[in-house]
């Protein structure tokens, strides 16, 4: 199986909005500010994307995983304000 790895960058603005990550269409985790987590997840095609509080919306990321594949993704806000602003999900680098 591969990995998923997902890190929330700790946001004071945000902090205290929960943050659900969904695959596939599906919820299979909450992250916190600051939280990373980790998913086993089955190879092959996957989208994926995060939501928060009521408006707050990430941009739909699609991979393709194969058998041993990390993949390692940060999730952060962007915008001016809360009913401006976005969620982004960009490549985690892993040192």
């Amino acid at each position: 199986m591969a990995e998923l790895i997902i890190k929330r960058k700790k946001e004071f603005t945000f902090g205290l909005i929960d943050l659900n990550i969904y695959l596939d269409n599906k919820k299979i985790g909450r992250l916190d500010g600051g939280e990373t987590k980790k998913w086993k997840i089955e190879k092959g095609k996957h989208t994926l994307f995060a939501k928060g509080g009521l408006i707050l919306k990430s941009q739909e990321v699609t991979f393709d995983a194969k058998e041993s594949d990390i993949i390692a993704l940060k999730i952060e806000s962007f915008g001016n304000g809360y009913a401006k602003s976005f969620l982004q999900i960009k490549k985690l680098e892993i040192n």
